[in-house]
Order: structure tokens, then C-alpha cells, then sequence
């Protein structure tokens, strides 16, 4: 599984758990949403920070650029490119 998309997974998990249990105890659903997302955000910071990080080099892996080596330059220049 992508390191983001597990990130993900696990903040949505702990949201989804914070909203059902405020809305269990009987706190308004608009409310239940703010302080559950709070939740989320303190838990998030706290105890996911290697699950964050993982993800970020993910990413920046993703949408780094190569650098071109020669041989590849000298390829695309016999090729016409």
C-alpha cells in the first residue's frame, strides 16, 4: 500500500472513530464534526508523525525530476529529440 494513501486511511479512521463516539455520547452532529476533526488533528500530530513522514518522502520521490545522465543525452541527441 502507498505510504499517503495509508497515512490517509489512518486519519480518516481516526476521525470516523472520534465522530461516532461524540455522536454516541450525544453531542450534535455539527459540533460532533468540528471536535472529532480536532481530534483527529491532536491525534494526528501526536502519534502519527513516522506515518507523515513516509508519506512526505513518498511524494517527494513522486514529483522529484531524474537528472538527465549522458547517456541518455547522447541517446535522445542521436534520436533527434
Amino acid at each position: 500500500m502507498n505510504q499517503w494513501l495509508a497515512y490517509v486511511v489512518a486519519r480518516l479512521g481516526v476521525f470516523v472513530v472520534a465522530l461516532a463516539v461524540l455522536v454516541i455520547v450525544g453531542v450534535d452532529w455539527g459540533w460532533a464534526a468540528v471536535f472529532a476533526t480536532l481530534i483527529a488533528l491532536a491525534i494526528s500530530l501526536l502519534f502519527l508523525g513516522q506515518l507523515r513522514q513516509r508519506a512526505a518522502n513518498d511524494l517527494q520521490r513522486r514529483t522529484e525530476k531524474p537528472s538527465p545522465d549522458n547517456d541518455s543525452a547522447t541517446e535522445d541527441a542521436q534520436l533527434g529529440r
